[in-house]
């Protein structure tokens, strides 16, 4: 029974996967962006952007898993 082995992406094949996904990422960063753009000024425009910075800094200490440090094993 022969043993079928999967072949292997070429350097062109992952080039060119890796430039597809840089374009998303690219997107997905633009997409983030003007999403925080747009919050930021319907904030302004109502005129309580602080009283909301403040609310979500209360409601939301907790939840910032990026700023903890890590445990020593």
């Amino acid at each position: 029974m022969a043993i079928n082995k999967k072949k292997k992406p070429t350097a062109k094949e992952l080039i060119s996967t890796m430039a597809a996904i840089a374009v998303q990422l690219e997107q997905l960063k633009q997409h983030v962006f003007n999403g925080d753009r747009a919050l930021d000024e319907y904030m302004k425009m109502k005129g309580d952007k602080e009283a909301f910075v403040k609310y979500l800094e209360e409601n939301y200490k907790d939840n910032d898993q990026d700023n903890k440090e890590t445990k020593d094993k």
